[in-house]
């Protein structure tokens, strides 16, 4: 996934709406789907072939090149950045351009940096594969592209392909930061909806809705995963409710409807941030096409649906300040029950997206 900073704790104080109305919507006219769950998952076979995706690494631009070739009859644009010494390639598919109510899915395709939760401690400096943290949300969009076409949609579509998302110590989100800083607001406005999709590929998949996010999507996406049975999708209501700051905070700071399709626990019973995440296991056999199946089938039910359009009744200055709820204060957190008790302390949290200023205290096991 994502390193970047995440916040995986429960938070007493942390004012959200403890209930949601989750919309009716006829599952049986949306039952056929051409979502192929063994071709995601051959994608992220072969991204994971190609070693760590660094950002201007020659694995990095190898995926790119095949992304594009993959995408025959998009409107495909790659932006360069130069951010702290790496040089960054975002690159964008558009169907329907010039139709206007743009839809973005969004997947980072790079790959960590280093693998801080191994076991093995010579080997926490080297970099992942990232088959769940990284190619799944990859592979997860470009099958869904090979359904687009079929639908005749009446708006634009853009897959969004972040680079430098999980690169370094401190959080990063670096590619979808550079994206939102060059988005004038006239074009932001245009979006619709801006879903990411990230860590979809665990074999124990189980969905709840994170934060920040914008709840009218979350209650179109559980209503879609309502769809399948076989898909756990924790309520609002949840007393283990997850904070996770994702590529898509960049994408709320522009005012665009947004929220992280994520699986935090990657891995048979284990807990947050655990199992196979951040470590050397994270690799192609442990990723499942029928997870990848049951996420990309919800995303196509969705565009014929129309479940991602007409989310906008937020303004934008009315998420801007903060994007984060208020944090009156935090209460002493299990760390783990495989570890020693500790007690994580946040005494400030300040996330200022448009002036490049993270300041973020945490215990290490906290940090995403």
């Amino acid at each position: 996934m994502f390193f970047a900073l995440v916040i995986a704790i429960s938070f007493s104080s942390i004012n959200i709406k403890a209930e949601t109305t989750t919309e009716t919507l006829d599952c049986e006219q949306l039952s056929e789907t051409g979502f192929n769950g063994s071709r995601a998952n051959q994608s992220v076979e072969f991204q994971t072939s190609l070693g760590p995706r660094l950002p201007g690494s020659a694995a990095s631009s190898e995926l790119r090149e095949s992304i594009k070739e993959n995408l025959t009859g998009w409107e495909i644009i790659e932006t360069t950045h130069h951010v702290d010494g790496m040089v960054l390639t975002n690159l964008f598919a558009t169907w329907n351009s010039g139709a206007g109510s743009t839809v973005y899915f969004a997947a980072h395709y790079d790959t960590r940096d280093r693998a801080e939760m191994d076991s093995n401690e010579s080997l926490q400096d080297q970099p992942i594969l990232g088959a769940n943290d990284g190619a799944s949300g990859v592979a997860v969009l470009l099958e869904l592209a090979r359904q687009i076409p079929q639908m005749n949609l009446s708006h634009e579509v853009t897959l969004f392909f972040t680079d430098g998302e999980d690169q370094g110590e401190l959080p990063s989100f670096l590619g979808a930061k550079a994206w939102s800083e060059n988005l004038s607001q006239e074009d932001a406005d245009k979006i619709e909806a801006f879903i990411l999709v990230d860590m979809v590929g665990d074999e124990h998949l189980t969905l709840a809705p994170t934060y920040p996010g914008v709840e009218s999507l979350w209650n179109q996406t559980t209503a879609l995963f309502g769809c399948d049975q076989n898909v756990s999708v924790v309520n609002f209501a949840s007393n283990d409710s997850q904070m996770v700051l994702d590529d898509h905070v960049w994408a709320l700071n522009k005012g665009i409807p947004a929220i992280d399709i994520i699986d935090i626990k990657y891995g048979p019973n284990v807990e947050k941030w655990e199992g196979y995440w951040h470590t050397h296991n994270d690799t192609a056999d442990k990723v499942s096409a029928d997870s990848l199946e049951k996420v990309g089938k919800m995303l196509e039910r969705g565009l014929v649906a129309g479940s991602w359009l007409n989310h906008r009744e937020v303004e934008p200055e009315e998420i801007e300040e903060p994007i984060i709820p208020e944090i009156e204060e935090v209460d002493e957190v299990e760390k783990d029950n495989q570890t020693t008790v500790g007690i994580i302390i946040m005494t400030c949290l300040i996330f200022v997206f448009s002036y490049n200023a993270w300041l973020f205290y945490a215990e290490t096991r906290g940090e995403g």
